[in-house]
């Protein structure tokens, strides 16, 4: 019986020389030329594995999984077009989605969503040529939109409004080439108009009026080139 364990432990010890001989042989391989070729998994220097994958002529090829230092999932991407593009999607260490979107040569591209620890969308991103554009949406926890800013090649460009937790508009402006522009209106939660007034490339211009909640007016101002000139406050009664 003892001779039989020995065997038996010698049997598996060069079994597990061989596997480990075998998969050093087909993973983690450089060809003549030095590109990586077919399947890889890379360590940090405590051992833990960081990601794993598929290499063809050195580009990222298929689905490649990344790890947090103790070898949680810590994004999963999908690449296509000579490691050009990728389908992305990150992770929380919970586990829980975090972000999702496209990459295209290392760049946000098309929609990107962002999620909380609880799985809950946060915010909507839009890119176009590797540059923000179209509407940035953020939300409250309950879904509600919170706000819209629109956007067009990198810069705040049109539309941008803020709502109340209940869906009640908080603002409404907009930008031009990242500038605040035109008319602005602040409002109660009540929907009733608190401040209203214009700007023009980012200054405060002309009149500006102050509402309290019983829509009375209760001060003006007036600016030139966003400096105030003249302030007149009233008698709330």
């Amino acid at each position: 019986m003892r001779i039989k364990l020995l065997i038996l432990g010698a049997s598996l010890f060069v079994s597990g020389l061989i596997l480990a001989q075998t998969e050093s042989d087909t993973i983690n391989q450089n060809d003549e030329n030095g590109l990586k070729q077919g399947y890889w998994k890379k360590y940090n220097e405590s051992g833990m594995l960081k990601y794993e994958g598929y290499f063809i002529n050195d580009l990222p090829d298929g689905e490649f999984t990344y790890y947090y230092p103790d070898e949680l999932v810590k994004a999963r991407s999908f690449y296509y077009d000579e490691g050009k593009k990728s389908i992305t999607t990150t992770y929380h260490y919970s586990g829980k989605i975090m972000t999702e979107g496209f990459y295209n040569e290392k760049e946000k591209d098309s929609l990107w969503k962002y999620f909380n620890m609880d799985g809950i969308l946060l915010k909507e991103e839009f890119y176009k040529d590797k540059m923000k554009h179209g509407n940035w949406i953020t939300f409250y926890e309950d879904g509600q939109v919170a706000e819209i800013v629109e956007w067009k090649v990198d810069l705040r460009d049109g539309q941008w409004k803020q709502y109340f937790p209940d869906g009640t508009l908080k603002l409404e402006g907009a930008y031009v080439a990242d500038e605040k522009q035109g008319e602005f209106n602040y409002y109660f939660l009540t929907g009733r108009l608190n401040i209203a007034g214009h700007y023009d490339k980012s200054y405060k211009t002309g009149e500006w009026i102050y509402l309290n909640e019983n829509s009375r007016v209760i001060k003006k101002e007036l600016y030139e080139n966003g400096k105030l000139i003249k302030e007149d406050s009233f008698d709330e009664e």
